[in-house]
């Protein structure tokens, strides 16, 4: 069975659950078996996981801020130990998109500019790919990780090639226009999603 992961909006609801639930702070690196818990609640241990990911860039001659800076070095970091993690449990990893930074309107009240990180990219790669496999490949039964309503428009085309999408989602965080866009909705509770927390990282 292949499965396709919104890396981002995946690992940033697995973060909300587990600090919500006091197993982890916001800013830690942790480790987590994915391809566990996707066994466990698809009910086969057959995945083909192919998890979506953006890569850091900034505008050529664009120098941020040092907290902007501090923030792209941080995530930096803590995405390399996330990739090692995805790899060594036989996870693809796939560059999809680009987190830009982007310069934002200038802040009321001190007036200097107000940078921000944003995603690009990713949604639209994830649903070429799986509008492939249900159109060129013929796949008949697909699982998405994603509660991105842009991905939608492809799963009702893939509907009309006889493509069942499985959307997986946490129970917090369900989306109901992709529910409804979908064949069958599966949600991972909390306390499942705290089975598969392994040791942490205490530095």
């Amino acid at each position: 069975m292949k499965v396709f992961i919104d890396g981002e909006n995946f690992r940033q609801r697995l973060v909300d659950v587990l600090s919500e639930a006091g197993k982890i702070r916001r800013d830690q690196v942790f480790k987590y078996d994915i391809k566990g818990l996707l066994s466990d609640i698809l009910g086969t241990e057959q995945l083909d996981i192919y998890y979506y990911a953006s890569e850091i860039k900034t505008p050529v001659g664009y120098n941020p801020s040092p907290r902007v800076k501090g923030q792209i070095t941080k995530i930096r970091n803590a995405q390399r130990k996330w990739v090692a993690q995805l790899v060594n449990q036989g996870i693809n990893y796939i560059k999809a998109g680009s987190l830009k930074v982007k310069s934002g309107k200038p802040c009321w009240s001190c007036k200097a500019n107000q940078e921000h990180l944003q995603e690009k990219g990713v949604d639209v790669r994830l649903s070429l790919d799986i509008l492939e496999e249900s159109i060129n490949k013929n796949v008949k039964t697909i699982v998405v990780v994603s509660s991105d309503t842009d991905i939608c428009p492809a799963y009702h085309k893939m509907k009309k090639y006889g493509t069942d999408v499985k959307y997986v989602c946490f129970a917090s965080s369900l989306n109901r226009a992709v529910s409804a866009a979908t064949y069958e909705t599966i949600t991972i509770t909390s306390e499942k999603a705290i089975e598969y927390l392994k040791v942490l990282d205490k530095k």
